[in-house]
This record gives structure tokens, C-alpha cells and sequence, in this order.
């Protein structure tokens, strides 16, 4: 390229107006400085951009069809064979929930025997937890910027890890019990990188229970269950996290996109910084959410997935969102194997749109 052609260009760009997503109340996702000094930006890999407000619209009218269930034979054949095809797994259960609102859920044991109605969802219990965080915020009893040596002072930088660090992984606490975190060094400064830890979502429930006055079990099931009348939905049993039906946590999540756990400005901010978590390609996080890029993995078919997992050996979960289906699944399996490939062919059952 000649140099005045590059010149050109360069001017052009310069003059160019500025993109409607920069212009969003939370920009590009880059934190906002705070003249502290134990913060520091964002020095990981590129943030993912954010969705536009059009795709947000598309997502909350698709999940807020009234559900009516069905009987799809061709999801049910496609759910049993894919457990067939997993040989460590022992039970297993499923909803789908379509576009217009048809939903279908299946459950299935290897062993002949009654079914379990509910099942162990590991790692899910992050997203719950900070859904009433969140709700918290928006009724202005907590402030995201919050520091969290209002709550843990010992932990390590607890003066500038703020509740949105804890929601994101962004904090920098060391990926150990919350009891054991404050005797170790954090492993990044707070707001550098992206790192789960499983004393973010500890603490967390602890906040919930020192501003709502009651244990974080019950302080998540009137938050949430019963606030969406999630009948099949407990918190706190024996694992600690929660046990639900696939029915309901398709509900939950239909009910989180749609704006109806808490408003249309939180349930965007919560997809407004992406961090991409290294763990798969094209996999980023969020406040208590995740998003998948299946491009990004090799050749696939253009979809985004707007989810949340868990990766217990033994008891494997997610629920998704398709944006190319419109649908949203759930899928949780008792025993080795992994949910993802089971989601992806009842997906993969349905029409895109």
C-alpha cells in the first residue's frame, strides 16, 4: 500500500463516526480507571464485543412465549441415542424449550427403575446466586462497585476487588475454598484477568446472606424460585448447590433472558463484559453467564450460545440459549460423560430460524 493511501485510510478512520457499541453506557467492556492503586486494566486476552440492542429485543421476545408441552418423538429418539452413546452415564434429563413456545422435557435411566423428577445441577448455583446479587443491586441495597472488605477484610486485596470482580472471576482470588483463600497470595491483581475461583461465588452467597438477613438457601428460593413459581427447584441440599428438574431450570433461564429475575438494564450488563476464559475456543464469561461462539471451534454450523455449565465429574450440566434456534435447552446427566454433545444434538433437531 503507498504511503498517501495509507495516509487516506488513516484519515478516514479518524473521521469516522464512532460505533453504536462504544457508545453504550458500559463501553467496550475496558474497566473505567479508579485512581487505585491496587487495580489494575484488563491485561488479558481481547474482551469479546458485546451484543447490540436488536439481538437483545430478538432474545427476549423469543423467550417469553407462553410454554406449552409437547410430545416430540424425533427429540426423544435423539436424547436416548446420545446417552447410548455415553456408557458412564446412569440417568439423565432434558427439556427443550422452542421459539413458539413448545416445550418438551424427557427423563432416562440405563437401569429399569422410577426416574429421579430431580437432579443435581453442579455449577449452576453460581449463576442463581449471582441473580440475587444482582437483584440486590438493582434495588440499590448493594452497589457493584462495592469493595469486598466491607464483608472479607483478611482476603487479599479485598480493598479493590469490588462484587462485579466476584461475579465475573475478574478478582484475582486464588481458585481455592473460600476459608483457605485469605493465607494465600491472589494470583492476579484485581481487574487484570479473567480466573475462576470457587471462593468468588462463596463469598458471594455470603453477601446475599449479610444483606437479606437469612441463609443464602433461603434467601435464593424467594428470590428466585419462588418468585417464578419453580416448584421443581431447591437450593441448599445435601451437594450444597441445587437440585431442580429440567423443566424448571429452563424456566430460570428463559426468565433471566427475558427480563422477568430482574430488569432489562442488569440482565444486559451482565453480557456487557466478556472475558474470554481460555478453557474452550470462542467460549467468553460474564456476570454469572457464559457465551459461545460455535464458529470458533472449526467448521460448524453459525450459531451463539448463550449458557451456563457445570463440570462435576459426576454429575455434568448445562443450559443454553441457541440465538440460531431460538430454543433454549437444558440438559443434566448422572454418572461420566460430558452435557455439551447431548445439548448440541437436540439442538440440532430443531430448525434455525
Amino acid at each position: 500500500m503507498s504511503l498517501s493511501r495509507r495516509a487516506l485510510l488513516s484519515t478516514l478512520a479518524l473521521a469516522a463516526p464512532t460505533p453504536a457499541f462504544a457508545q453504550w453506557p458500559f463501553g467496550l467492556g475496558r474497566r473505567t480507571p479508579r485512581g487505585q492503586e491496587g487495580r489494575a486494566d484488563y491485561a488479558g486476552l481481547p474482551l469479546r464485543q458485546q451484543f447490540g440492542d436488536w439481538q437483545f429485543d430478538q432474545i427476549r421476545a423469543a423467550v417469553s412465549t407462553r410454554l406449552q408441552p409437547v410430545i416430540r418423538d424425533g427429540l426423544e429418539a435423539r436424547f436416548v441415542q446420545s446417552l447410548m452413546d455415553l456408557p458412564g452415564v446412569e440417568a439423565a434429563m432434558a427439556a427443550v424449550a422452542e421459539p413458539g413456545g413448545a416445550v418438551w422435557t424427557h427423563t432416562w435411566t440405563r437401569e429399569p427403575g422410577r426416574p429421579p423428577t430431580r437432579f443435581a445441577w453442579d455449577g449452576l448455583l453460581e449463576t442463581y446466586t449471582a441473580t440475587a446479587v444482582l437483584q440486590l443491586a438493582q434495588a440499590g441495597e448493594l452497589g457493584l462497585d462495592a469493595t469486598i472488605d466491607r464483608w472479607a477484610p483478611d482476603l487479599p486485596n479485598a480493598r479493590w476487588i469490588t462484587l462485579e470482580d466476584l461475579m465475573a472471576n475478574t478478582s484475582g482470588l486464588p481458585d481455592v475454598a473460600l476459608a483457605t483463600a485469605a493465607g494465600l497470595p491472589p494470583t492476579f491483581a484485581p481487574g487484570a484477568a479473567w480466573g475462576a475461583s470457587e471462593a468468588n461465588p462463596a463469598l458471594l452467597r455470603q453477601v446475599l446472606e449479610a444483606t437479606d438477613q437469612t441463609p443464602w438457601a433461603q434467601a435464593l428460593s424467594r428470590r428466585i424460585a419462588q418468585r417464578r413459581d419453580l416448584v421443581e427447584t431447591d437450593f441448599g441440599t445435601a451437594d450444597g448447590g441445587v437440585w431442580a428438574s429440567a423443566l424448571d431450570v429452563v424456566r430460570f433461564w428463559r426468565d433471566l433472558l427475558g427480563d422477568r429475575l430482574h430488569g432489562q438494564d442488569i440482565t444486559r450488563r451482565r453480557f456487557y463484559r466478556l472475558h474470554p476464559t481460555g478453557t474452550v475456543p470462542g467460549d467468553y464469561a460474564g456476570l454469572g453467564v457464559r457465551v459461545r461462539d460455535l464458529a470458533a471451534e472449526g467448521p460448524s454450523p453459525a450459531d451463539t450460545w448463550l449458557f451456563y455449565e457445570g463440570a462435576a465429574p459426576d454429575a455434568p450440566a448445562m443450559v443454553a440459549y441457541s440465538m440460531a434456534r431460538r430454543a433454549t435447552v437444558a440438559v443434566v446427566l448422572r454418572g461420566t460423560g460430558a452435557a455439551d454433545p447431548v445439548a448440541r444434538s437436540l439442538l440440532n433437531v430443531l430448525p434455525s430460524t
